[in-house]
């Protein structure tokens, strides 16, 4: 019996049709009047092609989006990748505030991350005893958090 041997998954990349690279993940588009399906890299070309606008601009009238297409051998992902919100710093207080899931909160002295929404009163205040609705930041997020807010903390 023959035995199979896995191609690596560099083996089934598709070149891109503009700068001709073998890639993990392409934009299947149209983008002249030949009406032509291509396939392009995400970066760079396709931000040429497109005017970097999922449904093109007006200065692109060819461009017609088409979906992705990535390489199933190589593991990787076609989604884009979320924008990090910057969770800004909070004061606590215990009068009735609402918290959300890893809100940033500062508290006599101390930074503290919210583990689940809930709201605020005496009782749940951050503390060693509070690990309900609180977790003490790592030292080294503290610090972080102290030089980007320019706070200080004790």
């Amino acid at each position: 019996m023959a035995s199979k041997r896995s191609k690596s998954p560099s083996a089934y990349r598709k070149p891109c049709s503009l700068c001709e690279k073998p890639r993990d993940v392409l934009v299947r588009c149209r983008i002249d009047d030949t009406m032509q399906w291509n396939f392009v890299c995400p970066g760079s070309c396709w931000r040429e092609v497109s005017g970097g606008v999922v449904d093109g601009t007006e200065d692109k009238p060819n461009y017609v989006y088409g979906g992705m297409w990535k390489n199933k051998h190589a593991g990787v992902s076609a989604r884009k990748p979320k924008k990090k919100s910057s969770a800004a710093l909070k004061d606590w207080s215990g009068s009735q505030s609402d918290y959300i899931q890893n809100e940033r909160v500062k508290h006599e002295g101390k930074l503290w991350i919210c583990r689940r929404s809930h709201k605020s009163s005496g009782k749940n205040a951050p503390s060693s005893l509070s690990y309900r609705y609180w977790n003490e930041a790592p030292s080294a997020a503290a610090d972080q958090q102290s030089v980007d807010d320019n706070i200080n903390i004790t």
